[in-house]
């Protein structure tokens, strides 16, 4: 079966075919997926991938238009992408919902019916994309990390919002208890005003919680981490430089209130953070520390150079490693006030 990119010359040239549910839509199991038929068909392959998975957790194929998904066919509740391929009575693949460059046009939910299965929580958490830390277009089809923390968070049952397009004033601010900011991405970057700096400083005065993810300098480019937090960090004593050979570094002497039994965790491009009086939840295993915690006012200050230690690569998935760092953010977020 022929998958296609949408960039090869042997990508299918026929309509894209249109599949139920739409994009983000919560269904429970068992569900019918439907769709139109279309001509030429011979047999109907659905595929359905984990958010930022590497490979289909389930494939079902049929020759009518549609199919049941069965509680069976996934092993937890979670976040899905889905495609559809047409395959002709040769086995070709005559049309598929995939879009360009492979990349899937909707996602869905699977949501638990059993209330139980919902922890409650009722902290609020504002993931901050504002300021070109990119942001979830499609809630994950674009950009995995967020999708990955904001997902993470509701399961958890955390209230969740989200903010692309607004400077972090004080009356935005006031409806959350935790604000974060999710690192810098290659492209533009757009700093931190100095009314916003004030800001968030009276906001964790007043006892808010500010949690700074830096990736770090690396990941294939310079990435402007810690010249882009550290006017702002700086109003805490705290600051963010680069870590030389940084490809080369593990997280040591994690704190077992937020990682519990991990002893350490490998890295990628941390950044070395430093400062005074903060409290050290892991450091590398040259001496640098990685992940802080300080009081301010009567507020708290997270700070996390752990390179991609809670961006998707490392939290995204079923392995033990992202399991251990979808625990530890977790952790975070609910036992550091």
């Amino acid at each position: 079966m022929n998958s296609g990119c949408g960039c090869s010359d042997n990508t299918p040239t026929k309509e894209i075919v249109r599949l139920s549910p739409h994009d983000e839509e919560a269904i429970s199991l068992p569900y019918v997926f439907q769709w139109e038929p279309f001509d030429d068909a011979y047999e109907y392959v659905l595929l359905i991938d984990e958010i930022r998975g590497k490979d289909a957790v389930c494939l079902k194929e049929t020759k009518e238009t549609q199919i049941q998904l069965e509680e069976t066919d996934l092993d937890v509740n979670g976040n899905y992408l889905w495609h559809l391929e047409v395959l002709d009575n040769t086995g070709q693949t005559i049309a598929t919902t995939k879009g360009g460059c492979g990349t899937p046009i909707s996602t869905f939910a699977v949501k638990s019916t059993d209330a139980e299965d919902t922890p409650t929580n009722d902290r609020r958490i504002l993931l901050d994309f504002s300021h070109n830390e990119s942001d979830i277009r499609g809630l994950g089809v674009y950009n995995f990390s967020q999708y990955t923390a904001y997902t993470l968070l509701q399961k958890n049952g955390f209230e969740v919002g989200t903010n692309a397009d607004k400077k972090l004033w004080k009356d935005l601010l006031s409806g959350y208890d935790v604000l974060i900011l999710h690192s810098k991405y290659a492209g533009p970057i757009d700093p931190f005003v100095p009314s916003e700096i004030e800001a968030i400083t009276d906001y964790v005065a007043n006892g808010g919680t500010l949690f700074v993810l830096c990736w770090g300098s690396g990941g294939g480019a310079e990435m402007p981490d810690p010249d882009f937090y550290n006017p702002l960090l700086k109003e805490f004593d705290i600051g963010l430089k680069p870590i030389s050979d940084p490809e080369f570094r593990k997280a040591e002497n994690l704190s077992a209130e937020i990682f519990h039994d991990v002893n350490e965790i490998a890295l990628q491009c941390p950044a070395e953070i430093v400062g005074e009086e903060y409290d050290v939840l892991g450091n590398a295993s040259t001496g640098e520390d990685l992940l802080v915690k300080k009081r301010y006012g009567k507020g708290t200050v997270l700070v996390s150079g752990m390179g991609m230690a809670f961006m998707d690569s490392y939290m995204g998935g079923k392995n033990e490693r992202a399991i251990n760092n979808q625990q530890a953010f977790v952790n975070l977020m609910s036992n550091t006030f």
